[in-house]
């Protein structure tokens, strides 16, 4: 058994002892000699990459079929074997694997078009089989280490490859540590002065930074120790290509100016140890209120879970990230999406957890659907390599999307009628814009109804390609009537809420519109306008009457003497509607503290009880949630909490809020003049004399000098 053999062997028995290993040695000696002759641009024999690609692949702990193809995945394409020879010695899965594998080598990098279809290519494969990307990122990985015997121009290709296609794969499947080595080595070759500066920034501190990780080390093994939880705490540093976006991003003169330049990480045995840690460590240095993020309660769609917090005081020069998890969260992170797979004896076919992979399978079903290869390449990157979040139904489906996605592409996400049909959304329980920026972990519901229909004011603020382009296709399919009988719709709404008369056949009341003498035809193209959402009803039905108060007032300022709601006591507010004549059904005669439902119609919304017998028969998409202002039991209130910066306040004023049994919907910080720290909170309270009661108890703890209502 030669060396390169038997390394492979004994990586292979430290995680899978039962691998059918005769069958390995087999698949490696068939390669070594269809390789037999072939040699690398470095003039080294060819079997040198498979077998350097297999050592990489073993990280992942791949099962037996995957490590078999990997030593092949080069055979079929370089030498004179066929497929069939490799499916009879070793099987359908490692042939198939392999063609896969094939099919992706024949495609090179050589600008837009070619670069569309490669990864096209490569996506269909990883839906296949997401091994096949496993194993092609391996690959790439030896060859970006080898870059420097290829030729110059051809570097470059490569390189620029690796650092918009490959790594941002490796990335999204949770794959960090190819995600790094692949950057900083395309970083090196795109990039070599600034790589060689980082490097050597770096290695001129090295000693610094040894001292530094050792020392928090230490320190926070320590602390951890005394509370009862034993923890393995390791540091690290930012990979080179990490440090110079940063670089880039933030105008920083070095990186000296990084603070989370180093980061610590903590294992623990269990996920309450987890946050117990987190306590511990909060408790003796003040956490940054805006750099805390709880991937265990809701893990990213590719699985990884992990508490990240960044805290003050560890280090005296610069806050501290920690990363707080346990062994398995650790193992995930280490290996992504590979550590989803379930081997069976480590022979059967591998089968994943398909709820982690939707998106594989989402960017099969996009490509296929689009023709314009530009749109193709603008979705990608604006819905794919982009950062990305996760947001839940009220069911708990997870849906992934862009940083900066809206309530409109969530809709059209879920399914492309929920977006056609939406009126409104909720985000945590609460009535939102249909523009809001969505956040992490967020619980959205979209509200529908059946004779709604898109505004294409929404591409305004839509932010996924898909989005935008169902709502094109909508308003493409819409003829000219259609958005003519539409404008008009919209325009008789806004007169009828102001008491105006309706336009009537021949749309009189436009004829003069902006002082303009217009035809019938010119007031059937301005009708057509509102109606594919180019031109605002409500700016003409403003300049039509020029009623100033006809302007939307973003905000008033409320009385702060008392916490009464905005709403008249009478006043029944109903989901996602606005400014509708409501009245009250006879039939069960529905007062303030029933459960009640709206039935809507042309004319408006009838008031039932929801246990009313005459509305069990009304189809489901008349009926919307609706509920009397008066029975609205909680009031958001801002308050300014300043208080002297010492470790461990944030706890305390968190504690206090907690025991009041009161929900904080938002908090951020500042300093003050007076090295003061002011807290600004968004709470919830039922009442005055609630939020009264929370003032006061904010004022008796230790350290705090204020605490108003804003």
């Amino acid at each position: 058994m030669d060396a390169a053999l038997k390394k492979i062997i004994e990586q292979v028995k430290s995680f899978a002892p039962a691998a059918d290993f005769a069958k390995i040695e087999a698949a490696y000696d068939f390669a070594k000699k269809a390789h037999a002759g072939q040699k690398r641009f470095s003039g080294e024999p060819y079997f040198v990459h498979p077998v350097a690609a297999t050592l990489n692949l073993l990280t992942l702990h791949p099962d037996d079929d995957t490590i078999i193809a990997c030593l092949l995945h080069d055979v079929i394409e370089d030498t004179e074997t066929d497929l069939a020879a490799i499916e009879e010695k070793f099987g359908s899965t490692v042939a198939s694997l392999c063609l896969d594998m094939e099919k992706l080598g024949t495609v090179r990098y050589q600008g837009q078009e070619r670069q569309i279809e490669n990864l096209r290519k490569m996506f269909v494969a990883m839906a296949r089989d997401i091994r096949v990307i496993f194993i092609k990122l391996a690959d790439r990985l030896h060859n970006m280490e080898t870059i420097e015997h290829v030729r110059p121009d051809k570097q470059k290709r490569i390189a620029k490859e690796t650092l918009e296609v490959y790594a941002p794969i490796a990335a999204r499947l949770g794959l960090f540590e190819f995600k790094a080595r692949l950057e900083d080595l395309a970083f090196k070759t795109l990039h070599p002065e600034e790589f060689a500066k980082i490097q050597k920034s770096l290695a001129g501190s090295a000693i610094g930074r040894k001292n530094f990780i050792e020392t928090t080390k230490k320190k926070l093994q320590t602390i951890l120790a005394e509370a009862g939880i034993t923890a393995e705490v390791t540091g690290r540093t930012k990979h080179l290509y990490s440090i110079w976006r940063k670089l880039e991003l933030k105008h920083y003169a070095s990186i000296d100016e990084i603070y989370d330049l180093f980061a610590l990480r903590v294992i623990v045995d269990s996920t309450e140890k987890c946050y117990a840690a987190l306590g511990t460590i909060h408790n003796h240095f003040t956490p940054l209120s805006n750099r805390f993020k709880d991937f265990i309660a809701v893990p990213k769609p590719n699985g990884y879970q992990s508490l990240h917090t960044t805290v003050i005081g560890l280090n005296r020069d610069s806050p501290t990230e920690i990363q707080i998890r346990t062994h398995a969260m650790h193992e995930q992170a280490e290996r992504g999406a590979a550590a989803h797979f379930v081997y069976s004896e480590r022979k059967q076919s591998v089968t994943a957890e398909e709820s982690k992979l939707k998106w594989i399978r989402g960017l099969v079903e996009l490509h296929e659907s689009m023709q314009d290869n530009s749109e193709f390449i603008s979705s990608l990157s604006n819905d794919i390599f982009e950062d990305r979040i996760f947001v839940l139904t009220p069911r708990g489906d997870v849906f992934d999307l862009p940083a900066g996605a809206t309530p409109i592409d969530f809709a059209y996400v879920v399914h492309t009628e929920i977006g056609h049909h939406c009126i409104g959304a909720k985000i945590n329980g609460k009535i939102a814009k249909l523009d809001a920026e969505l956040k992490n972990g967020e619980v959205v519901e979209i509200i529908t109804r059946k004779d709604a229909k898109p505004n294409r004011f929404w591409l305004s603020f839509a932010k996924t390609t898909s989005a935008k382009s169902k709502i094109r296709a909508y308003f493409a399919s819409l003829g000219r009537n259609e958005n003519v009988a539409l404008g008009k719709d919209l325009i008789n709404k806004k007169l009828a809420r102001l008491g105006k008369a309706q336009l009537d056949a021949d749309f009189s009341i436009l004829k003069n519109y902006k002082k303009q003498n217009l035809s019938k035809r010119d007031r059937e193209a301005l009708l057509e306008r509102i109606g594919n959402g180019s031109v605002s009803s409500s700016a003409v039905v403003k300049d039509l009457l020029e009623l100033d108060e006809f302007a939307v007032k973003k905000s008033q300022k409320k009385p702060v003497a008392s916490l009464q709601a905005e709403h008249k006591k009478d006043e029944i507010l109903i989901e996602g509607v606005n400014g509708i004549a409501t009245k009250l059904a006879k039939c069960c005669t529905p007062k303030p503290g029933d459960e009640i439902v709206a039935v809507m119609s042309r004319a408006g919304a009838t008031i039932h009880r929801r246990d009313c017998k005459q509305i069990v028969r009304t189809a489901d998409e008349r009926k919307l949630r609706a509920q009397f202002a008066s029975d609205v039991k909680s009031h958001l209130v801002k308050i300014e909490v300043t208080a002297k910066n010492r470790v461990g306040m944030l706890h305390d004023i968190a504690g206090a809020i907690a025991e009041m049994q009161v929900n904080i919907a938002d908090l951020s910080l500042k300093t003050s003049d007076k090295h003061e720290i002011i807290h600004e909170l968004t709470i919830e309270v039922e009442d005055l004399e609630q939020l009264e009661k929370l003032l006061g108890q904010l004022e008796r703890i230790s350290g705090i000098t204020r605490a108003v209502r804003i």
